[in-house]
């Protein structure tokens, strides 16, 4: 079988798939796919055609007909149909946030008409593996946590799909939109709500793992501690080696004590990034004798709607996992209505829930 039949037989198993007015992939990458010059690709892509398989749009590309010619909505758009395929990928041990966000994107897909596929995946490799045996879809929104995905996934991703979505704040390149949240805003509108209040001791605790959204809060505390009205203020941020877990929860319980333990006089506080159960943050200060807030104010950079976060007690700046998947349902249905439209990264809004473990005392 030559290359032109092999890049045939593979988009007609596509097409039966499909639906109409899904695009087909780029000349260019079918080129690289399948080692053909663009003649060659060329030379299937009209016998697709002549079987009524294609249809080509000047100025908008190749799309699949369903085995029908496309009907044109009013100003030369596709007209959109209902039906049309997206995969949910995922990391199997997903937190609580990342669950939500999941379940919240899969309810709004399936009430819009749609058809979802949830699929986890363990690594990278695991990820191009599970993608070769299926079929391509209209969308791909991807949860990797706070791993860094290979270009070879994102290749692989791309082979499946024309729009790639992924939820978090992360790196991307192009042909690629993100909707995530950065923890820079957190982490400076809880040092001004500390600082006014009357701490002049603030401590920052993250994981040392990077990843973008940690990075952006990162920089904006270390701006801060340079700020000549709040440098005198600001420690040094404590970088633990862990993603959360019960080591990282270990690991802040001690460094609060130890900051409670120091020799410092002054009135304490923390941003403390990573919980996930405020339950257990509680049980475990008061195991170590830590009273919150005459001890130390304790602030938690977190998700506004996952209540066992805050456990009804910490005060909470952050993020909202409901808005994170409604951002994510809303980018894809845009991209699918405006194919053309830049790609990039969009910020969901910041969030404060009060709570009593930052004390009320003003300076």
């Amino acid at each position: 079988m030559s290359k032109i039949e092999k890049l045939q037989d593979y988009l007609k198993s596509v097409a039966t798939n499909a639906q109409p007015g899904d695009r087909l992939p780029t000349v260019r990458s079918l080129m690289r796919d399948f080692k053909l010059s663009q003649p060659g690709v060329q030379s299937a892509l009209k016998a697709l055609k002549e079987e009524g398989l294609i249809d080509a749009q000047i100025g908008r590309g190749t799309f699949f007909t369903g085995g029908m010619a496309l009907q044109p909505a009013p100003g030369g758009r596709v007209a959109p149909k209902h039906g049309r395929s997206v995969i949910l990928l995922r990391r199997p041990t997903a937190t609580q946030r990342a669950r939500l966000v999941m379940d919240r994107l899969q309810a709004m897909v399936t009430a819009g008409g749609d058809l979802t596929l949830e699929v986890g995946y363990s690594d990278a490799s695991h990820a191009r593996h599970v993608l070769q045996s299926l079929p391509r879809f209209n969308a791909c929104i991807i949860q990797n946590s706070f791993e860094q995905m290979p270009v070879e996934m994102l290749a692989a991703l791309r082979r499946k799909t024309d729009n790639i979505i992924v939820d978090g704040a992360w790196l991307v390149g192009t042909d690629i939109d993100a909707i995530g949240f950065e923890w820079g805003r957190p982490v400076e509108h809880a040092t001004r709500l500390l600082l006014s209040r009357g701490h002049d001791e603030i401590h920052f605790l993250t994981t040392a793992r990077p990843f973008l959204a940690n990075e952006l809060g990162l920089h904006r505390y270390r701006q801060l501690r340079e700020e000549a009205e709040t440098a005198a203020f600001l420690r040094e941020p404590t970088l633990i080696p862990a993603l959360p877990s019960k080591e990282f929860e270990l690991a802040t319980l001690e460094r609060i004590a130890a900051i409670v333990r120091g020799s410092s006089r002054g009135r304490k506080a923390v941003l403390l990034w990573g919980v996930e159960s405020g339950q257990r943050l509680r049980a475990g200060l008061f195991a170590r004798d830590v009273k919150v807030p005459e001890d130390i104010s304790i602030v938690l950079l977190g998700r506004s709607d996952i209540e066992s976060e805050r456990d009804g007690f910490f005060h909470l700046v952050g993020y909202s996992a409901l808005d994170q998947a409604e951002a994510l349902y809303a980018r894809m249905k845009s991209r699918w209505e405006n194919p053309q439209a830049p790609y990039g990264l969009t910020f969901t809004q910041m969030h404060e829930v009060e709570g009593p473990s930052v004390s009320t005392a003003t300076p």
